[in-house]
Protein backbone atom coordinates (compact mmCIF):
# COMPACT_ATOMS: atom_id res chain seq x y z
CA UNK A 1 0.00 0.00 0.00
CA UNK A 2 1.04 3.58 -0.47
CA UNK A 3 2.42 5.32 2.57
CA UNK A 4 -0.52 7.72 2.84
CA UNK A 5 -2.97 4.84 2.91
CA UNK A 6 -0.92 3.01 5.54
CA UNK A 7 -0.73 6.15 7.66
CA UNK A 8 -4.48 6.63 7.40
CA UNK A 9 -4.97 3.01 8.41
CA UNK A 10 -2.71 3.47 11.43
CA UNK A 11 -4.42 6.64 12.56
CA UNK A 12 -7.81 5.01 12.18
CA UNK A 13 -6.96 1.86 14.14
CA UNK A 14 -8.10 3.09 17.54
CA UNK A 15 -11.30 4.55 16.16
CA UNK A 16 -11.97 1.39 14.18
CA UNK A 17 -11.42 -0.74 17.24
CA UNK A 18 -13.89 1.41 19.10
CA UNK A 19 -16.41 0.93 16.29
CA UNK A 20 -15.76 -2.80 16.07
CA UNK A 21 -16.09 -3.23 19.82
CA UNK A 22 -19.83 -2.89 19.32
CA UNK A 23 -19.95 -5.80 16.88
CA UNK A 24 -22.10 -7.84 19.24
CA UNK A 25 -24.80 -5.19 19.26
CA UNK A 26 -27.90 -5.80 17.18
CA UNK A 27 -27.71 -3.01 14.61
CA UNK A 28 -29.21 -3.29 11.13
CA UNK A 29 -30.38 -0.56 8.80
CA UNK A 30 -32.53 0.27 5.81
CA UNK A 31 -31.11 2.97 3.57
CA UNK A 32 -32.86 5.51 1.34
CA UNK A 33 -31.02 8.32 -0.41
CA UNK A 34 -32.21 11.36 -2.35
CA UNK A 35 -29.61 13.20 -4.43
CA UNK A 36 -30.03 16.52 -6.22
CA UNK A 37 -27.02 17.40 -8.39
CA UNK A 38 -25.70 19.99 -10.84
CA UNK A 39 -23.06 18.63 -13.20
CA UNK A 40 -20.62 20.83 -15.11
CA UNK A 41 -18.53 18.47 -17.25
CA UNK A 42 -16.49 21.19 -18.94
CA UNK A 43 -15.71 22.78 -15.60
CA UNK A 44 -14.93 19.31 -14.21
CA UNK A 45 -17.17 19.83 -11.17
CA UNK A 46 -20.43 18.64 -9.70
CA UNK A 47 -22.24 19.91 -6.63
CA UNK A 48 -24.94 17.92 -4.94
CA UNK A 49 -27.09 17.63 -1.86
CA UNK A 50 -27.63 14.15 -0.50
CA UNK A 51 -30.42 13.31 1.91
CA UNK A 52 -29.80 10.05 3.75
CA UNK A 53 -32.71 8.42 5.56
CA UNK A 54 -31.35 5.62 7.73
CA UNK A 55 -33.86 3.43 9.58
CA UNK A 56 -32.65 1.28 12.46
CA UNK A 57 -34.14 -2.19 12.00
CA UNK A 58 -32.10 -3.74 14.82
CA UNK A 59 -32.90 -3.95 18.53
CA UNK A 60 -30.12 -1.66 19.87
CA UNK A 61 -29.68 2.10 19.54
CA UNK A 62 -26.94 3.72 17.44
CA UNK A 63 -25.11 6.86 18.55
CA UNK A 64 -23.10 7.29 15.35
CA UNK A 65 -23.17 6.26 11.71
CA UNK A 66 -20.21 5.52 9.45
CA UNK A 67 -20.27 6.27 5.72
CA UNK A 68 -18.03 5.35 2.84
CA UNK A 69 -17.34 7.75 -0.02
CA UNK A 70 -15.84 5.27 -2.45
CA UNK A 71 -15.01 7.78 -5.20
CA UNK A 72 -12.18 9.06 -3.05
CA UNK A 73 -10.51 5.65 -3.04
CA UNK A 74 -9.39 6.28 -6.62
CA UNK A 75 -7.46 9.31 -5.40
CA UNK A 76 -5.76 7.34 -2.66
CA UNK A 77 -4.95 4.22 -4.67
CA UNK A 78 -4.48 5.34 -8.26
CA UNK A 79 -2.78 8.71 -7.86
CA UNK A 80 -5.60 10.89 -9.23
CA UNK A 81 -4.50 13.52 -6.76
CA UNK A 82 -6.25 16.38 -8.58
CA UNK A 83 -9.73 15.02 -7.85
CA UNK A 84 -11.80 14.83 -4.69
CA UNK A 85 -15.30 14.63 -3.33
CA UNK A 86 -15.45 17.17 -0.54
CA UNK A 87 -18.18 17.22 2.10
CA UNK A 88 -18.68 20.82 3.17
CA UNK A 89 -21.68 20.44 5.47
CA UNK A 90 -23.43 17.73 7.49
CA UNK A 91 -26.74 18.54 9.18
CA UNK A 92 -29.76 16.71 10.53
CA UNK A 93 -33.26 16.87 9.08
CA UNK A 94 -33.94 20.13 10.93
CA UNK A 95 -30.81 21.80 9.57
CA UNK A 96 -28.80 21.49 12.79
CA UNK A 97 -25.06 20.85 12.27
CA UNK A 98 -23.79 17.38 13.12
CA UNK A 99 -20.23 16.58 14.18
CA UNK A 100 -18.31 14.41 11.76
CA UNK A 101 -14.80 13.17 11.04
CA UNK A 102 -13.17 12.53 7.66
CA UNK A 103 -10.42 9.90 7.40
CA UNK A 104 -8.67 7.58 4.92
CA UNK A 105 -8.21 10.47 2.47
CA UNK A 106 -11.94 11.11 2.46
CA UNK A 107 -13.07 7.51 1.91
CA UNK A 108 -14.55 7.22 5.42
CA UNK A 109 -16.83 9.57 7.38
CA UNK A 110 -18.04 9.13 10.94
CA UNK A 111 -21.17 11.13 11.80
CA UNK A 112 -22.23 11.68 15.39
CA UNK A 113 -26.01 11.74 15.72
CA UNK A 114 -27.63 14.51 17.71
CA UNK A 115 -29.53 11.87 19.68
CA UNK A 116 -29.39 8.06 19.66
CA UNK A 117 -31.14 6.34 16.78
CA UNK A 118 -33.56 4.03 18.57
CA UNK A 119 -34.87 0.75 17.12
CA UNK A 120 -37.52 1.54 14.54
CA UNK A 121 -36.41 5.17 14.31
CA UNK A 122 -35.14 6.99 11.23
CA UNK A 123 -32.23 9.42 11.16
CA UNK A 124 -32.16 12.07 8.44
CA UNK A 125 -28.74 13.40 7.49
CA UNK A 126 -28.10 16.04 4.84
CA UNK A 127 -24.69 16.22 3.11
CA UNK A 128 -23.56 19.14 0.96
CA UNK A 129 -20.82 17.98 -1.40
CA UNK A 130 -18.58 19.22 -4.20
CA UNK A 131 -16.98 16.89 -6.72
CA UNK A 132 -13.77 17.91 -8.46
CA UNK A 133 -13.38 15.52 -11.39
CA UNK A 134 -9.84 14.23 -12.03
CA UNK A 135 -8.29 12.95 -15.22
CA UNK A 136 -9.41 9.39 -15.77
CA UNK A 137 -6.62 6.95 -14.98
CA UNK A 138 -8.65 3.83 -14.27
CA UNK A 139 -12.39 3.82 -13.59
CA UNK A 140 -13.18 7.28 -12.21
CA UNK A 141 -12.85 10.68 -13.84
CA UNK A 142 -12.82 12.36 -17.26
CA UNK A 143 -11.11 10.68 -20.21
CA UNK A 144 -9.27 12.52 -23.01
CA UNK A 145 -12.22 11.67 -25.28
CA UNK A 146 -14.63 13.46 -22.95
CA UNK A 147 -16.18 10.41 -21.31
CA UNK A 148 -17.11 11.10 -17.70
CA UNK A 149 -17.37 8.19 -15.25
CA UNK A 150 -18.36 8.90 -11.64
CA UNK A 151 -18.85 5.66 -9.71
CA UNK A 152 -19.37 5.98 -5.96
CA UNK A 153 -19.52 9.79 -5.89
CA UNK A 154 -22.11 9.60 -3.09
CA UNK A 155 -21.95 8.74 0.60
CA UNK A 156 -23.01 5.19 1.42
CA UNK A 157 -23.66 3.76 4.86
CA UNK A 158 -20.91 1.37 5.93
CA UNK A 159 -21.89 -2.20 6.76
CA UNK A 160 -22.34 -3.08 10.42
CA UNK A 161 -21.65 -6.79 10.88
CA UNK A 162 -20.35 -9.19 13.55
CA UNK A 163 -17.11 -7.19 13.66
CA UNK A 164 -18.82 -3.84 14.11
CA UNK A 165 -18.66 -1.03 11.56
CA UNK A 166 -16.68 -1.85 8.44
CA UNK A 167 -13.86 0.68 8.62
CA UNK A 168 -11.12 -1.40 6.98
CA UNK A 169 -8.75 0.60 4.79
CA UNK A 170 -9.05 -0.28 1.12
CA UNK A 171 -6.42 -2.58 -0.41
CA UNK A 172 -4.65 -1.73 -3.65
CA UNK A 173 -5.91 -4.94 -5.22
CA UNK A 174 -9.53 -5.48 -6.13
CA UNK A 175 -12.53 -3.20 -5.88
CA UNK A 176 -12.77 -2.96 -2.10
CA UNK A 177 -16.51 -2.39 -1.82
CA UNK A 178 -18.81 -3.80 0.85
CA UNK A 179 -22.38 -2.59 1.01
CA UNK A 180 -25.98 -3.54 1.62
CA UNK A 181 -28.60 -2.65 -0.96
CA UNK A 182 -30.25 0.77 -0.84
CA UNK A 183 -32.86 2.82 -2.71
CA UNK A 184 -31.90 6.02 -4.55
CA UNK A 185 -33.89 8.90 -6.01
CA UNK A 186 -31.43 10.86 -8.16
CA UNK A 187 -31.96 14.14 -10.03
CA UNK A 188 -29.11 15.48 -12.16
CA UNK A 189 -28.92 18.65 -14.24
CA UNK A 190 -26.29 18.94 -16.97
CA UNK A 191 -25.70 21.29 -19.91
CA UNK A 192 -27.63 20.66 -23.10
CA UNK A 193 -25.87 18.33 -25.49
CA UNK A 194 -24.64 15.85 -22.90
CA UNK A 195 -26.01 12.34 -22.74
CA UNK A 196 -26.30 11.06 -19.19
CA UNK A 197 -26.88 7.61 -17.82
CA UNK A 198 -27.25 6.24 -14.34
CA UNK A 199 -27.49 2.68 -13.01
CA UNK A 200 -31.20 3.06 -12.39
CA UNK A 201 -34.46 3.50 -14.25
CA UNK A 202 -34.89 6.84 -15.99
CA UNK A 203 -38.11 8.52 -14.87
CA UNK A 204 -38.10 11.83 -16.71
CA UNK A 205 -36.06 14.11 -18.97
CA UNK A 206 -36.90 17.81 -18.72
CA UNK A 207 -35.44 20.64 -20.81
CA UNK A 208 -34.74 23.72 -18.70
CA UNK A 209 -32.91 26.97 -19.46
CA UNK A 210 -29.70 25.72 -21.08
CA UNK A 211 -29.65 22.48 -19.12
CA UNK A 212 -31.39 19.11 -19.18
CA UNK A 213 -32.69 17.60 -15.96
CA UNK A 214 -32.93 13.84 -15.59
CA UNK A 215 -34.42 11.85 -12.76
CA UNK A 216 -33.60 8.22 -11.95
CA UNK A 217 -35.01 5.74 -9.46
CA UNK A 218 -32.51 3.07 -8.39
CA UNK A 219 -33.96 0.41 -6.11
CA UNK A 220 -31.99 -2.32 -4.37
CA UNK A 221 -28.61 -1.07 -5.64
CA UNK A 222 -25.32 -1.62 -3.83
CA UNK A 223 -23.77 1.45 -5.40
CA UNK A 224 -24.46 4.48 -7.55
CA UNK A 225 -22.72 5.48 -10.77
CA UNK A 226 -23.21 8.36 -13.20
CA UNK A 227 -21.80 8.54 -16.71
CA UNK A 228 -21.90 11.42 -19.20
CA UNK A 229 -20.53 12.32 -22.62
CA UNK A 230 -21.35 14.45 -25.67
CA UNK A 231 -20.43 11.65 -28.07
CA UNK A 232 -22.53 8.78 -26.80
CA UNK A 233 -24.71 6.88 -29.23
CA UNK A 234 -27.48 4.75 -27.77
CA UNK A 235 -28.44 1.17 -28.49
CA UNK A 236 -31.27 -0.90 -27.00
CA UNK A 237 -32.31 -4.52 -26.59
CA UNK A 238 -35.28 -6.06 -24.75
CA UNK A 239 -34.99 -9.19 -22.61
CA UNK A 240 -38.35 -10.03 -21.07
CA UNK A 241 -39.26 -7.06 -18.91
CA UNK A 242 -35.69 -5.72 -18.90
CA UNK A 243 -34.37 -3.04 -21.23
CA UNK A 244 -30.67 -3.27 -22.05
CA UNK A 245 -29.52 0.28 -22.79
CA UNK A 246 -26.16 0.83 -24.43
CA UNK A 247 -24.20 4.10 -24.31
CA UNK A 248 -21.10 4.04 -26.51
CA UNK A 249 -18.50 6.61 -27.54
CA UNK A 250 -17.23 5.98 -31.10
CA UNK A 251 -14.19 8.14 -30.35
CA UNK A 252 -12.81 5.45 -28.02
CA UNK A 253 -10.55 2.83 -29.58
CA UNK A 254 -12.41 -0.25 -30.75
CA UNK A 255 -15.93 1.16 -30.43
CA UNK A 256 -17.21 0.27 -33.89
CA UNK A 257 -20.77 -0.43 -34.98
CA UNK A 258 -20.01 -4.15 -35.13
CA UNK A 259 -18.43 -4.12 -31.66
CA UNK A 260 -21.40 -2.25 -30.18
CA UNK A 261 -23.79 -4.86 -31.60
CA UNK A 262 -21.57 -7.65 -30.33
CA UNK A 263 -21.57 -6.31 -26.77
CA UNK A 264 -25.30 -5.56 -26.76
CA UNK A 265 -26.14 -9.04 -28.08
CA UNK A 266 -23.85 -10.62 -25.50
CA UNK A 267 -25.36 -8.61 -22.63
CA UNK A 268 -28.89 -9.54 -23.68
CA UNK A 269 -27.96 -13.22 -24.00
CA UNK A 270 -26.29 -13.19 -20.57
CA UNK A 271 -29.37 -11.76 -18.85
CA UNK A 272 -31.53 -14.58 -20.16
CA UNK A 273 -28.97 -17.29 -19.48
CA UNK A 274 -28.04 -16.24 -15.95
CA UNK A 275 -31.66 -15.53 -15.13
CA UNK A 276 -32.47 -19.14 -15.87
CA UNK A 277 -29.64 -20.43 -13.67
CA UNK A 278 -29.58 -18.06 -10.72
CA UNK A 279 -32.90 -16.18 -10.63
CA UNK A 280 -34.44 -13.43 -12.73
CA UNK A 281 -32.40 -10.25 -13.17
CA UNK A 282 -33.70 -8.00 -10.38
CA UNK A 283 -34.02 -4.68 -12.21
CA UNK A 284 -35.96 -3.22 -15.12
CA UNK A 285 -32.86 -1.75 -16.79
CA UNK A 286 -29.29 -2.85 -17.43
CA UNK A 287 -27.02 -0.10 -18.72
CA UNK A 288 -23.99 -1.09 -20.81
CA UNK A 289 -21.25 1.35 -21.77
CA UNK A 290 -17.75 1.18 -23.13
CA UNK A 291 -14.90 1.57 -20.68
CA UNK A 292 -13.64 5.08 -21.24
CA UNK A 293 -9.97 4.11 -21.65
CA UNK A 294 -8.84 1.59 -24.21
CA UNK A 295 -5.71 0.42 -22.40
CA UNK A 296 -6.38 -3.00 -20.89
CA UNK A 297 -9.21 -5.33 -19.91
CA UNK A 298 -9.08 -4.20 -16.25
CA UNK A 299 -11.01 -1.08 -17.26
CA UNK A 300 -14.16 -3.21 -17.46
CA UNK A 301 -16.24 -2.89 -14.31
CA UNK A 302 -19.50 -3.92 -12.68
CA UNK A 303 -21.98 -1.82 -10.77
CA UNK A 304 -25.54 -2.62 -9.67
CA UNK A 305 -27.48 -2.23 -12.91
CA UNK A 306 -24.58 -0.96 -15.06
CA UNK A 307 -21.46 -2.49 -16.59
CA UNK A 308 -18.55 -1.00 -18.48
CA UNK A 309 -16.83 -3.12 -21.13
CA UNK A 310 -13.32 -2.74 -22.51
CA UNK A 311 -13.45 -2.59 -26.31
CA UNK A 312 -9.89 -2.41 -27.60
CA UNK A 313 -9.30 -6.15 -27.97
CA UNK A 314 -8.21 -6.51 -31.56
CA UNK A 315 -6.34 -9.80 -31.06
CA UNK A 316 -9.43 -11.89 -30.35
CA UNK A 317 -12.93 -10.37 -30.41
CA UNK A 318 -14.22 -13.36 -28.41
CA UNK A 319 -12.47 -11.88 -25.39
CA UNK A 320 -14.85 -8.91 -25.55
CA UNK A 321 -17.84 -11.25 -25.45
CA UNK A 322 -16.29 -13.14 -22.54
CA UNK A 323 -15.71 -9.90 -20.61
CA UNK A 324 -19.32 -8.85 -21.24
CA UNK A 325 -20.52 -12.17 -19.83
CA UNK A 326 -18.23 -11.79 -16.80
CA UNK A 327 -19.44 -8.27 -15.99
CA UNK A 328 -23.07 -9.26 -16.56
CA UNK A 329 -22.61 -12.20 -14.16
CA UNK A 330 -21.74 -9.67 -11.47
CA UNK A 331 -25.38 -8.59 -11.49
CA UNK A 332 -25.91 -11.84 -9.58
CA UNK A 333 -22.53 -12.21 -7.84
CA UNK A 334 -22.13 -8.75 -6.33
CA UNK A 335 -25.42 -7.07 -7.21
CA UNK A 336 -27.97 -9.67 -6.05
CA UNK A 337 -25.71 -11.69 -3.73
CA UNK A 338 -23.31 -9.31 -2.02
CA UNK A 339 -20.03 -9.96 -0.24
CA UNK A 340 -17.10 -8.18 1.39
CA UNK A 341 -14.73 -7.48 -1.49
CA UNK A 342 -11.89 -6.73 0.92
CA UNK A 343 -12.10 -9.96 2.86
CA UNK A 344 -13.51 -12.48 0.37
CA UNK A 345 -13.30 -11.08 -3.17
CA UNK A 346 -13.49 -14.54 -4.72
CA UNK A 347 -17.22 -14.67 -3.91
CA UNK A 348 -17.90 -12.15 -6.66
CA UNK A 349 -14.88 -12.34 -8.98
CA UNK A 350 -14.33 -16.11 -8.94
CA UNK A 351 -18.07 -16.79 -9.25
CA UNK A 352 -18.46 -14.26 -12.08
CA UNK A 353 -15.49 -15.80 -13.89
CA UNK A 354 -17.01 -19.26 -13.55
CA UNK A 355 -20.45 -18.08 -14.67
CA UNK A 356 -18.91 -16.16 -17.56
CA UNK A 357 -17.26 -19.31 -18.93
CA UNK A 358 -20.52 -21.23 -18.62
CA UNK A 359 -22.22 -18.48 -20.58
CA UNK A 360 -19.50 -18.54 -23.21
CA UNK A 361 -20.11 -22.28 -23.69
CA UNK A 362 -23.86 -21.74 -23.95
CA UNK A 363 -23.17 -18.98 -26.50
CA UNK A 364 -21.56 -21.66 -28.66
CA UNK A 365 -17.94 -20.55 -28.43
CA UNK A 366 -15.05 -23.00 -28.47
CA UNK A 367 -12.67 -20.45 -26.96
CA UNK A 368 -10.45 -22.36 -24.46
CA UNK A 369 -11.57 -20.39 -21.41
CA UNK A 370 -11.37 -23.33 -18.98
CA UNK A 371 -7.85 -24.10 -20.15
CA UNK A 372 -6.76 -20.49 -19.77
CA UNK A 373 -8.16 -20.34 -16.23
CA UNK A 374 -6.61 -23.69 -15.31
CA UNK A 375 -3.16 -22.62 -16.52
CA UNK A 376 -3.31 -19.43 -14.46
CA UNK A 377 -4.72 -21.23 -11.41
CA UNK A 378 -1.88 -23.73 -11.52
CA UNK A 379 0.92 -21.22 -11.90
CA UNK A 380 3.79 -21.68 -9.47
CA UNK A 381 3.11 -18.38 -7.69
CA UNK A 382 -0.48 -19.31 -6.75
CA UNK A 383 -0.83 -23.10 -7.02
CA UNK A 384 -1.21 -23.35 -3.22
CA UNK A 385 -3.16 -20.09 -2.81
CA UNK A 386 -6.46 -20.36 -0.93
CA UNK A 387 -9.24 -18.60 -2.78
CA UNK A 388 -11.00 -17.09 0.24
CA UNK A 389 -8.10 -15.00 1.52
CA UNK A 390 -8.41 -11.20 1.81
CA UNK A 391 -7.63 -9.23 -1.34
CA UNK A 392 -4.16 -8.08 -0.30
CA UNK A 393 -2.97 -11.56 0.78
CA UNK A 394 -2.95 -13.17 -2.66
CA UNK A 395 0.50 -13.49 -4.29
CA UNK A 396 -1.07 -12.68 -7.68
CA UNK A 397 -4.55 -11.25 -7.22
CA UNK A 398 -5.89 -12.01 -10.70
CA UNK A 399 -4.81 -15.63 -10.72
CA UNK A 400 -5.62 -16.36 -7.09
CA UNK A 401 -9.06 -14.74 -6.98
CA UNK A 402 -10.42 -14.97 -10.52
CA UNK A 403 -8.77 -18.08 -11.94
CA UNK A 404 -8.41 -20.25 -8.85
CA UNK A 405 -11.90 -19.21 -7.78
CA UNK A 406 -13.21 -20.22 -11.18
CA UNK A 407 -11.41 -23.57 -11.12
CA UNK A 408 -12.59 -24.32 -7.59
CA UNK A 409 -16.17 -24.07 -8.80
CA UNK A 410 -15.39 -25.96 -12.01
CA UNK A 411 -13.87 -28.89 -10.10
CA UNK A 412 -16.82 -28.96 -7.72
CA UNK A 413 -19.19 -29.01 -10.69
CA UNK A 414 -17.27 -31.85 -12.33
CA UNK A 415 -17.33 -33.86 -9.10
CA UNK A 416 -20.98 -33.25 -8.19
CA UNK A 417 -22.45 -33.20 -11.67
CA UNK A 418 -23.36 -30.18 -13.74
CA UNK A 419 -27.11 -30.06 -13.09
CA UNK A 420 -26.72 -30.88 -9.43
CA UNK A 421 -24.06 -28.25 -8.85
CA UNK A 422 -25.90 -25.50 -10.71
CA UNK A 423 -28.98 -26.33 -8.64
CA UNK A 424 -26.88 -25.88 -5.48
CA UNK A 425 -25.59 -22.55 -6.80
CA UNK A 426 -29.11 -21.44 -7.65
CA UNK A 427 -30.25 -22.28 -4.12
CA UNK A 428 -27.29 -20.37 -2.68
CA UNK A 429 -28.40 -17.32 -4.67
CA UNK A 430 -32.01 -17.62 -3.52
CA UNK A 431 -30.99 -17.98 0.12
CA UNK A 432 -28.87 -14.79 0.03
CA UNK A 433 -30.78 -12.75 -2.54
CA UNK A 434 -30.24 -9.02 -1.88
CA UNK A 435 -28.22 -9.94 1.19
CA UNK A 436 -24.55 -10.49 1.97
CA UNK A 437 -22.98 -13.95 1.72
CA UNK A 438 -19.73 -15.41 3.05
CA UNK A 439 -17.59 -18.40 2.17
CA UNK A 440 -19.16 -20.16 5.17
CA UNK A 441 -22.57 -19.68 3.57
CA UNK A 442 -21.33 -21.21 0.32
CA UNK A 443 -19.79 -24.15 2.18
CA UNK A 444 -23.09 -24.70 3.98
CA UNK A 445 -24.86 -24.86 0.62
CA UNK A 446 -22.30 -27.37 -0.68
CA UNK A 447 -22.60 -29.50 2.44
CA UNK A 448 -26.39 -29.54 2.25
CA UNK A 449 -26.36 -30.42 -1.44
CA UNK A 450 -23.69 -33.15 -1.53
CA UNK A 451 -22.76 -36.35 0.25
CA UNK A 452 -19.49 -34.97 1.57
CA UNK A 453 -17.45 -36.38 -1.32
CA UNK A 454 -15.89 -33.06 -2.29
CA UNK A 455 -13.85 -32.46 0.85
CA UNK A 456 -10.57 -32.91 -1.01
CA UNK A 457 -11.49 -30.17 -3.46
CA UNK A 458 -12.60 -27.82 -0.69
CA UNK A 459 -9.39 -28.51 1.24
CA UNK A 460 -7.28 -27.68 -1.80
CA UNK A 461 -8.93 -24.37 -2.51
CA UNK A 462 -10.53 -23.02 0.67
CA UNK A 463 -8.97 -22.05 3.97
CA UNK A 464 -11.26 -23.00 6.84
Amino acid sequence: MKRTVLLAALLLTLAALAGCAGGERDLAFEERYTIDADLDPEGRTMTYTQRAEITNTGSDSAEELWFHLYANMYKGLFQTEDGDVWVSSVTDGAGRPLSYERSQEGVLYRVELGEPLAPGGTAVILFECTVTVPDLESKYGMSPDGDLQLPGFNLLLAVYDENGWDTDPLPEEGDGRYAHTADYDVTVRAPEGYTLACNGDEQSVTALDGVTERRYICRDRRDLVLIACKNYVRRERQVGRTRVLGYFDPAVAGVTEAAMDQVMDAAAFALGYFGGLFGAYPHDTLVVTNAALGTNFAQSMEYSGLITVYFDLEADPTARTHITFHEAAHQWFYGAVGNDENEEPWLDEGFADFAGVLCLEAWGSDWPAWEIAANAAGAEQVKDDKVNLPADEHPVYQWGVYDRGCMCLKELMDAVGREEFLAILGGYCRDHWMGVATTADFLAAIEAGTDGDVEDILAEYIQK
